[in-house]
């Protein structure tokens, strides 16, 4: 039978000798590896030291424009109702979300907030474009251009401001 002959060292890296089996049968074997390897290469290394400010990385989104809430079904439309803002904290936070829409000249009006408690590593945040109103209630994004401001905070401090451009778009007729 024959046989595959592995060497393998403390740093990970693999040398292979090929024998009978072919190039066939190692790449399988480096694909089921990198399949079966620890998927902590995005995590953050260690846990900050007692009394530092919470850090936010990576803020994103899943769709840059979504339909106004208040759009009826009926439309049609092949756009996206929602979006997903995802992020990375590092350590346990609140996130405050603040949504400002930008007005013709680019100056920002604020819109409405929301927060959300969030843990360490990655959070994801969904979002149709409704509001919480202060009084109780939902207000809805109306069509226009917006940026999503996050801050994260607890009792060590805060973080520095991310933000995210949008759009929320009206179906044409």
């Amino acid at each position: 039978m024959p046989q595959l002959e592995l060497v393998t060292r403390v740093d990970t890296d693999v040398r292979i000798t090929r024998t009978r089996l072919g190039i066939a049968a190692v790449a399988l074997y480096l694909l089921l590896l990198a399949l079966l390897a620890p998927a902590g290469v995005h995590a953050s290394p260690e846990p900050p030291p007692p009394g530092t400010a919470p850090s936010m990385t990576g803020l994103e989104m899943t769709e840059r424009a979504i339909l106004a809430p208040n759009t009826p079904k009926s439309t049609g439309s092949k756009l996206p109702r929602k979006t997903v803002f995802s992020f990375f904290v590092n350590q346990e936070a609140t996130v405050s979300v603040v949504f400002k829409q930008v007005r013709k000249d680019g100056s920002l009006v604020r819109r409405g907030a929301l927060t959300r408690d969030t843990s360490t590593g990655k959070n994801r945040i969904r979002f149709e474009g409704k509001l919480p109103k202060p009084q109780g209630g939902v207000q809805f994004l109306t069509a226009g251009r917006y940026r999503a401001f996050f801050t994260s905070h607890n009792e060590n401090g805060s973080s520095p401001e991310a933000s995210i451009g949008f759009r929320v778009v009206r179906p044409k007729n």
